[in-house]
């Protein structure tokens, strides 16, 4: 068993020497693979954020239309409306439902949502409440943020709700006159408002944690060194798969030598070479954004790379082994890393697609790569769960090597 493992290692090793040799020999091949992506892709990511993302400086602005007119209503729309008076990200107004139709119609807020009329008889009669939500459609980020603003917002009424239900309901079995019963409820209502909106800082929570708005610079480097990355694996593994003529296939057999063999050695030495590369990048594009990180996010950040990029190897190592035609083989790995780049969020922010597609997001690799690795440089997070990545990565190195025995059984 253990010569078996031995022979089999250096059968790998000697593989990865010859691809080794072959990309040296084409040095010049690679300098300009490594460069024209970076130029390619810097322009397109420049082109994009152009289009896609707001200024920086123009805070989202907001109406607000009361259409219930309560005393409570009335209470948290002014302290709504205090409260974003003094934020950098965000203005709402109170106006009614004509203005709101007119500004948005001039290009002047983002949206608007309504408590609409017996909003407050339904709070405090249990019914299920709501606040409709009508977006711009030429501001469709700033729009989303709304959404995700006032559906935060409804979480805490809710839980509000069920507290001054319960309170109600025992006041109901006293005998609390209804005018008493009605003004406890009110400052419990009171109560709820000012934790919502003092405590709890619901504006600024909701805007800063959206990086591709708030910091569209560094999202954007961070993702055109991805995408650049991608590109290089993806390249690379491809230039090493057209030195290997069916003469030499042939003898390879002949030594005893596996394609699970031959692909582990290519997957090896284009990860090798790729992450190199990217990880001189990284430092380069670091010391001149100023990414501040420590020797722990450094190695966090570099798991998720060699994940990553192991994990793409794979997904293009499995269409090598089960596709025959060269041509065939090229366009369906040119589509698997288009789809894996553009689901990842780097080209176009995922806040930007539809809800159906953002449900399916967390099962793909690289946007659970790229979501950690944003978290880690841009909002400095201070931990990370590899868990997913690497039962993925398990999993697909497995399936690749079942791959590899059936093919050469089926072909026998």
């Amino acid at each position: 068993m253990e010569v078996t493992i031995m022979l089999s290692m250096r059968r790998i090793l000697f593989f990865m020497r010859q691809y080794n040799k072959q990309l040296k020999k084409k040095w010049a091949t690679l300098l300009l693979l490594f460069l024209f992506p970076i130029i390619l892709i810097g322009s397109l990511l420049l082109l994009v954020a152009g289009l896609l993302l707001p200024e920086e400086d123009s805070p989202i602005r907001v109406a607000l239309v009361d259409e219930d007119r309560t005393q409570e209503t009335i209470l948290f729309s002014g302290l709504l409306e205090e409260t974003a008076s003094d934020n950098q990200f965000i203005q709402i107004i109170s106006i009614t439902k004509e203005n709101a139709v007119k500004l948005m119609e001039q290009n002047q807020i983002s949206s608007y949502f309504t408590f609409p009329s017996g909003f407050t008889e339904d709070l405090y009669e249990g019914q299920s409440v709501t606040v409709p939500i009508v977006g711009n459609p030429s501001r469709p980020t700033d729009s989303f943020l709304v959404k995700e603003l006032v559906e935060s917002m409804m979480r805490y009424i809710s839980v509000a709700q069920s507290t001054i239900l319960t309170v109600n309901e025992y006041a109901k079995k006293t005998d609390m006159p209804k005018e008493e019963r009605q003004e406890m409820m009110f400052q419990q209502f009171m109560d709820f408002s000012l934790y919502t909106l003092g405590k709890v800082k619901l504006l600024d929570e909701e805007m800063i944690t959206n990086v591709a708005t708030s910091s569209p610079t560094h999202y954007y480097i961070l993702s055109g060194w991805f995408i650049t990355m991608s590109v290089w694996l993806f390249a690379i593994y491809t230039i090493l798969g057209k030195e290997e003529h069916s003469s030499m296939l042939i003898r390879m057999k002949l030594f005893g030598v596996t394609t699970w063999q031959r692909i582990l050695a290519r997957i090896l030495v284009s990860l090798g070479y790729s992450l190199v590369v990217a990880a001189v990048a990284f430092f380069i594009i670091g010391e001149f954004v100023g990414f501040e990180l420590f020797f722990i996010d450094y190695f966090r950040f570099g798991l998720f790379t060699i994940l990553n990029a192991l994990l793409f190897l794979v997904g293009i190592a499995l269409i090598d082994v089960w596709i025959s035609s060269r041509k065939v083989i090229l366009l369906l790995q040119s589509f698997y890393t288009f789809v894996l780049i553009f689901t990842s969020g780097a080209v176009i922010p995922t806040l930007y697609f539809p809800q159906v597609i953002q449900g399916v997001l967390p099962y793909i690799f690289s946007y659970v790569s790229l979501n950690w690795m944003i978290d880690i440089v841009l909002e400095g997070r201070n931990y990370a769960n590899f868990i997913t990545l690497t039962v993925i990565a398990t999993i697909g190195l497995l399936l690749l090597w079942l791959s590899t025995v059936g093919k050469e059984r089926w072909i026998r």
